[in-house]
Parts: structure tokens; C-alpha cells; sequence
């Protein structure tokens, strides 16, 4: 048998594919069509972290708001009389811890006694006995701020200031006081005015029978 001669069908079949022009994949990464090869890796889905430099936190990361709540109403500075005498002002004369003195001391400014003091002041300035202060004498001062230990008269021409656990054995004449809890205090207290003297049980009034 003879055949004629024509086109092979697996060859028509495969001119429709030649004779399309390539199509670009809409997945394709980069612009790189259908059949090109490309040079760029293919994404993954589980990419490993960059590695980035050290990162030191600043103070504004290391901060915790919990903590400075709390902090803050703890550290809450109100204002007081004596500001000025316990921060501002540094003293001009400073009877340290463990020294004793025995005479007369005189200051013009601030006068600090952290150690035993016995004898006269003589001063129109102000004092501060520390905690660990005693003092036997009798003060006559402008304004005062005690935190240890007086045994004397304590005469103030505008503020005094009873602190701690301070003790006092005499009498207190001043202009203003302020007196913390725990202060111990033994005599006589005048607040802006002259001290009137005490009947005694004799010259007390008799009551209506």
C-alpha cells in the first residue's frame, strides 16, 4: 500500500504549542516568564531570623511601670518648715558623733551636734541635734530642729521641730511646734506668748461646798 505524503499528526499536534507565545505566570517571583531560568532563590516559607547586632536597652526600655507606681508614692517629697535647714543649708559648725564638748560655743549660721554638747550656746542662728545628739543646756536660739536628747530649757523665737524619738527634759517656749509621734517630753509647753507660772496645790482654789 502506498501513502500519501502529508504532515505527521504528532507534529501538527506539536506546532500548536510552538506557535504560542510564552505566557507570564501570575506566581512568578521577579519578572522572569514561563521557561526562563532565573538566578534568584525561590522564598521559603520558614526563613531563619536575621541575625541582628547586640541591642543594649536604654533607660527608657528598662524601666517598669509597676515598679516606679509604687516607687514613686513612697518617695513622695512633701514640703516642710525645715527644708531649708536639713537640705539647703550645710552648718557652719559640726559637733560630730562620739565627740564631747564641755564650755561655751558660739555660731552666727547653723550649728549641727551629733556628739554630747554641756554648757552655753550663744547663738541668734539655728540648731540641729541629730539622733544621736544629747545636749545639756539651755538653748535660746532662733529656730530649732531636735532629734536626740535636750536637758535644758528650749526657748525658740519662731519654729521648733520635735523629730523621732527625740526626748526633752524642760521647758519649751516657741512661736511654732511641730512634734512627731514617739517624741518624749517632759515639762512645760508655751506657744507664742510669755509662760504663766502654776499654782501650786496650796494656793489652788477652793471649790463651792
Amino acid at each position: 500500500m502506498f501513502r500519501r505524503p502529508g504532515k505527521n499528526p504528532l507534529e501538527e499536534n506539536n506546532s500548536l504549542y510552538q506557535d504560542e507565545t510564552p505566557l507570564s505566570s501570575p506566581y512568578k517571583y521577579g519578572n522572569n516568564k514561563v521557561g526562563e531560568a532565573t538566578h534568584e532563590p525561590p522564598p521559603r516559607l520558614f526563613d531563619p531570623p536575621h541575625q541582628m547586632g547586640h541591642h543594649r536597652a536604654t533607660p527608657m526600655e528598662e524601666r517598669n511601670p509597676q515598679e516606679e507606681s509604687w516607687r514613686s508614692e513612697d518617695e513622695t517629697h512633701l514640703p516642710h518648715h525645715f527644708d531649708g535647714i536639713m537640705q539647703e543649708e550645710e552648718p557652719e559648725t559640726t559637733l560630730g558623733e562620739g565627740v564631747t564638748f564641755r564650755g561655751e560655743l558660739k555660731f552666727e549660721r547653723l550649728l549641727r551636734i551629733d556628739g554630747t554638747f554641756e554648757g552655753d550656746l550663744l547663738s541668734q542662728g539655728k540648731v540641729i541635734v541629730g539622733s544621736k545628739g544629747k545636749v545639756k543646756a539651755n538653748l535660746n536660739l532662733r529656730e530649732a530642729v531636735i532629734e536626740g536628747e535636750v536637758e535644758g530649757n528650749i526657748t525658740v523665737q519662731e519654729k521648733l521641730e520635735l523629730r523621732g524619738e527625740a526626748s526633752i527634759h524642760g521647758d519649751i517656749q516657741a512661736k511654732f511646734l511641730c512634734v512627731d509621734e514617739g517624741v518624749r517630753l517632759n515639762g512645760q509647753v508655751l506657744i507664742s506668748g510669755e509662760a504663766e507660772e502654776v499654782p501650786s496645790p496650796s494656793q489652788s482654789p477652793l471649790l463651792p461646798e
